[in-house]
């Protein structure tokens, strides 16, 4: 048997039928599910990342977060009775291909080598092409009522969605053109391949045939509100800097002089601003290298602005827009991200969501060779979230043809969210809202080499967890129904509440708990073809407590007794001590209750979750119930005496009996995941019919080529586009 590492992921595109390794593959489950991942970059041809690459040379991307990599499909289709088929895609937009022109590692030689992608943190940039568009986060169906079949989009926070072809997992078109989408980054920065912020979940209605997203953009303030860095150096909190600067010289103290500091010079001659920085000192050099990147960052590239706007699309070339203002006409400043939206039957739902994308997640590791450099950046670059989120609701009568500008009500909810879904109907003007509440922790965050465990200081970090998000929690999670009146923004009591278990039994964690809320899934979510009216059941994913992610890092920045919590740091050290393992469970929406729940043994991990209706209803069950939960995990299993091979499975449940654990397991040596993310289901993927429009990629690209100033560079881009990236899109 070859040993798989934890993170495992091939690139292959491969088309199976899964094995069943226990019990039988249910015979009145349907339809086809499909689940995005990240899977590495065209260097590492999936996944882990490797600390050297195949020269020898360091590999620039080891220790990446894996959830910065291209898009890739797994899609498993039920449609033949007893039997499950594997079909997976690499999603590959024009900025793929020029990724792959680029790069030194695939064509060593190549003339764009200068113009080459790099991984920094959670984006994956080129200083001169932009930023590539992963669409590797969710998948969105959408049927409009003119359609004969269900359409797909993949999605990703940082860039526009892309429909794809169902049968084949090809790529069609970008939803709207390029010069129709506002920049995330400050307007002078002149890259073909611009950032797109949006959402990951756009919202499809097929009541109304309309499909909803975002794109916001922020000033510069907003775009490093999660950092504390010039703070420090304006209030001149010298005796923290020379702490942490002593710690460095002394790590470096063997080297010669003129090596000593090379790593530093390095960082600023990147940055063009050294040749502006005086003084003798160490300390003088950072605070004022620091202070000019401020005011250059600040004033010499112009602020972008705080703005966010609504989009729909009714499956056509345009897309209309409207300006969201707060109930002052005020511009909505959003701090973090816009990861979900939502919408019911009169309203839309925004959210600034507590998944940052600021300049603390912005980079990766710039001095290899000095981890203690790359720690103090990290620390100066890091700060904690809010402890809570705020939500905008636009009436949607509101969003008429001619208007521009719409001015939405605000809510603070007192807990911090990422994920959340909406009860179609609103009675008396009143939103409920099934929320998801990852406290003190850090979604945004990743295991880095250069951490240290919490628990067990004494502990290298598992090379295997290098990467991973969600590094260990300071609080315990929480599950929640927020009703909220529209017309005021404020929420509603009783019937607002929020849940938390601990699972404690005897001392040990053991029952259902929320520690670490992850992902979800309830009947008919997402769905293109039904709205749900009430939402009555649904399936949480718990990640629970693992003393081997929780770092110094993560305690650091959310110990503080001043946030909103349930429990003490000192607390969280304690549990995390105990440990809790993953856990499914079934939560009543309408008591706000677990009813029904089932543990995962050490070594397991669930990561995605989708519910599957049942072909034949049973009437002895609620409808919410009938049906399946398929679930995507690794299991760790033995490999010789002291260590650990990892598989790849599919585990079906009966939604009505969690409890009984699966009702089958299903693996096949070639099914590759190092992890999944969101998913979908759909009753059938026929091959699309042309939409009724698909991009002509030359035009679209060579509009925002024409934008780069440089008349050099604008002719070199355009003769890569020209020669790497058109071909493979023909007009």
């Amino acid at each position: 048997m070859e040993k798989r590492a934890f993170s495992t992921a091939s690139r292959e595109e491969v088309n199976i039928d899964l094995l069943v390794s226990e019990g039988a593959i249910p015979t009145d489950m349907y339809g086809v599910v499909l689940i995005s991942t990240a899977c590495g970059t065209i260097n590492s041809n999936g996944l882990p990342y490797q600390p050297l690459n195949p020269d020898g040379s360091e590999n620039e991307e080891y220790g990446s977060p894996l959830i910065n990599g291209d898009g890739f499909i797994l899609k498993f289709d039920l449609t033949t009775a007893g039997k499950v088929n594997l079909q997976t895609g690499l999603l590959k937009p024009p900025c793929y291909f020029a990724d792959l022109a680029t790069s030194t590692q695939t064509s060593p030689n190549n003339p764009y080598k200068d113009l080459a992608f790099k991984n920094t943190g959670l984006a994956r940039l080129s200083m001169k092409l932009g930023s590539r568009n992963e669409i590797n986060t969710a998948i969105t169906p959408v049927k409009f009522k003119k359609d004969n079949e269900h359409r797909l989009l993949a999605t990703f926070d940082a860039g526009r969605p892309f429909e794809f072809d169902p049968s084949t997992l090809k790529l069609i078109t970008a939803i709207g053109e390029n010069k129709i989408w506002h920049s995330g980054l400050p307007p002078l920065i002149d890259q073909p391949l611009a950032m797109i912020l949006t959402t990951a979940h756009p919202v499809f209605d097929p009541d109304t045939d309309e499909l909803f997203t975002v794109n916001f953009t922020k000033d510069n303030k907003l775009l490093l509100s999660a950092t504390h860095i010039f703070d420090v150096f304006y209030n001149h909190d010298e005796q923290w800097i020379m702490t942490e600067l002593k710690k460095i010289i002394a790590a470096v103290e063997h080297k010669s002089t003129a090596d000593k500091y090379n790593a530093f010079y390095t960082f600023f001659k990147h940055t063009n601003l050294y040749k502006k920085i005086e003084g003798s000192s160490i300390i003088d050099r950072i605070s004022k290298w620091f202070k000019h990147l401020w005011n250059e960052f600040y004033y010499k590239y112009i602020s972008n602005v705080n703005a966010v706007m609504l989009l729909r699309w009714k499956g056509e070339k345009q897309l209309k827009e409207w300006t969201i203002v707060d109930e002052k006409g005020k511009p909505i400043p959003i701090s973090y991200n816009m990861h979900q939206i939502g919408f019911s039957k009169d309203y839309i739902v925004l959210c600034d969501t507590n998944f940052k994308f600021t300049l603390d997640v912005m980079f990766n590791f710039p001095f290899q060779k000095e981890p203690i450099i790359d720690e103090f950046i990290r620390k100066l670059l890091g700060g904690a979230m809010n402890d809570y989120s705020m939500l905008y609701l636009i009436k949607r009568s509101d969003l008429t043809d001619d208007a521009t500008q719409i001015k939405a009500t605000s809510t603070r909810l007192p807990v911090e969210t990422v994920h959340f879904s909406v009860n179609y109907q609103n009675p008396n003007n009143e939103v409920t809202i099934h929320t998801a509440h990852n406290c003190s922790a850090c979604p945004a965050e990743w295991i880095r080499s250069y951490d240290k465990l919490k628990v067990k200081p004494n502990e290298p970090i598992d090379s295997q967890k290098l990467g991973l998000i969600a590094v260990g929690e300071m609080d315990i999670g929480k599950i929640g129904r927020c009703v909220i009146d529209a017309k005021t923004g404020t929420l509603i009591e009783p019937q607002t509440k929020f849940l938390y278990l601990t699972g404690e039994e005897n001392g040990v964690i053991s029952k259902a708990h929320t520690w670490g809320v992850g992902l979800y899934t309830y009947k008919d979510m997402i769905s293109a073809e039904k709205n749900v009216d009430h939402i009555t059941h649904i399936y949480w994913q718990s990640y629970g407590l693992n003393s081997g992610l929780l770092t110094d890092y993560i305690y650091n920045l959310y110990e503080s007794d001043k946030r909103s919590r349930v429990f003490s740091a000192d607390q969280m050290v304690e549990y995390t001590k105990k440990g809790a393992l993953f856990v499914i469970q079934c939560i009543d929406t309408d008591s706000l209750t677990s009813v029904d729940y089932y543990t995962f043994a050490k070594d397991q991990v669930m990561w995605s979750l989708q519910f599957v209706p049942k072909n034949k209803t049973n009437p002895n069950i609620p409808d919410s119930k009938n049906g399946y939960i398929l679930t995507t995990v690794i299991t760790g299993v033995p490999y010789n005496e002291h260590e650990l091979t990892y598989q790849c499975e599919v585990w079906i449940f009966d939604a009505n009996e969690l409890n009984k654990g699966p009702v089958c397991k299903l693996n096949h040596p070639q099914m590759s995941f190092g992890f999944t993310i969101h998913s979908a289901w759909v009753p059938e993927t026929k091959v699309v019919s042309k939409p009724d429009y698909v991009l002509n990629v030359k035009e679209d690209y060579d509009f925002m080529i024409q934008k780069v100033k440089d008349a050099a560079i604008k002719t070199r881009i355009q003769q890569l586009f020209d020669t790497e990236v058109y071909p493979h899109f023909p007009s």
